[in-house]
C-alpha cells in the first residue's frame, strides 16, 4: 500500500484513500487485513503531497467524539491533507463480529444508522470548531469533550459517503459534500444521485458551487484494444445479468478513449473528484504498471 501510494504521488494523482473495514469484502473476508486509520497514518507520514482519507469512514466502528480526536490528529500528522468522508455503515458481519452496538444487538436498522450518522456529523462539526464541546442527543451525551489541538484545516469539510435518499438529505443539511458509491452502476449511479441532490440543494438555497460532489468505483478496467473491451463487457453482462449496452454505456470499463469519454461525462454531471481503483489486484508490479498506464493513457488526456 505504501509503495502504491508513493507511486501515485510521484505520478501526480490527487489522493490516496483506504476502505474503512475490519475484514475483507465478499470472498476476501479471510484475507490479511489491516486497520485503516493506523495504516493511513503510516502512509501519510511517508508522503508529502497527496490528499489522504478513507473512501468512507465506517461510522458505527468508533465513538464520534473519539473519531473527531482521531481525525484532528491525522490532519496534523498529514499537515492538513486529510479528507473527512463518512457513511452510515452496513456490514452485518462487522457489527456482529465486533459487537459494535453492545449486548449482541447486531446490525441496527437503516433508519437508526442514518440518525446516528446525522448526530456524528453534528458532533464532528462542533469538535472541529471548538476545543471544548458538549452535546446531548438520543445516542450520545458529551460533557465537555476536549479537542486540543483543532484540525489544521479550518474549516474541515465534512463529506457524506452514500447515495440513498435519506443520506443525500443529511449530506445537504449537515455536511459539505457527497461521495457517491457507483460500484455496479457506474455513470447511471451518478445520474441518479444527481437527480436526488439537485432538489435538496435547491431547498436549502444551495447549488453544486461550494458543495463537494465526488464518486467512488472499484470496477475500473483499462483495456488495450476494442476487442478486449468488447469481450470483457460481454462477460460482465452475462455474469451480472445486465444488458450489454447498459454495461458499455455506464461501467468504468474500456479502452483509453472510452474511459476518457466516461470520466468527462462524470465531470459534466457535476463530479469534481473520483476515487477509482484500477484493476488488477494482488500483484504489486502489475498494479504499478496499470496505475502508470492509467495516468499516461487516461488522466493525461483529460
Amino acid at each position: 500500500m505504501l509503495s502504491l501510494a508513493q507511486l501515485a504521488e510521484g505520478l501526480g494523482f490527487h489522493g490516496v484513500y483506504l476502505n474503512d473495514h475490519v475484514l475483507g469484502l465478499m470472498d476476501e473476508s479471510r484475507m490479511p487485513f489491516l486497520e485503516a486509520t493506523t495504516t493511513l497514518a503510516a502512509i501519510g507520514v511517508q508522503t508529502r503531497n497527496v490528499r489522504l482519507g478513507h473512501i468512507t469512514i465506517f461510522n458505527g466502528l468508533r465513538n464520534p467524539a473519539y473519531l473527531a480526536k482521531t481525525i484532528s490528529t491525522l490532519d496534523h500528522l498529514f499537515k492538513g491533507r486529510y479528507d473527512t468522508i463518512i457513511g452510515a455503515g452496513w456490514m452485518k458481519q462487522e457489527y456482529e463480529g465486533y459487537d459494535l452496538t453492545g449486548d449482541g444487538k447486531g446490525l441496527p436498522p437503516g433508519n437508526v444508522r442514518a440518525d446516528q450518522l446525522r448526530e456524528t456529523l453534528r458532533i464532528l462539526r462542533g469538535m472541529f470548531t471548538s476545543p471544548e464541546f458538549s452535546y446531548t442527543s438520543k445516542y450520545w451525551k458529551l460533557v465537555i469533550a476536549y479537542n486540543y489541538p483543532l484540525p489544521l484545516q479550518q474549516p474541515m469539510p465534512l463529506i457524506v459517503g452514500g447515495s440513498k435518499p435519506r443520506l443525500v438529505k443529511i449530506a445537504v443539511k449537515y455536511a459539505d459534500g457527497l461521495n457517491v458509491l457507483t460500484v455496479g452502476g457506474g455513470l447511471a449511479s451518478i445520474r441518479e444521485a444527481g437527480e436526488l441532490l439537485a432538489p435538496e440543494l435547491e431547498k436549502r438555497g444551495r447549488n453544486l458551487n461550494g458543495f463537494h460532489f465526488s464518486a467512488f468505483d472499484h470496477t475500473v478496467w483499462l483495456y488495450e484494444t476494442a476487442g478486449e473491451y468488447e469481450a470483457a463487457s460481454k462477460r460482465f453482462s452475462e455474469a451480472r445479468k445486465r444488458p450489454l449496452e447498459d454495461v458499455k454505456r455506464n461501467m468504468f470499463m474500456g479502452t483509453s478513449e472510452v474511459l476518457v469519454d466516461k470520466i468527462r461525462e462524470a465531470s459534466d454531471l457535476g463530479i469534481e473528484m473520483m476515487i477509482l481503483y484500477v484493476r488488477p489486484t494482488g500483484d504489486l508490479e502489475k498494479a504499478k504498471e496499470r496505475l502508470t498506464a492509467f495516468r499516461d493513457r487516461v488522466i493525461n488526456r483529460l
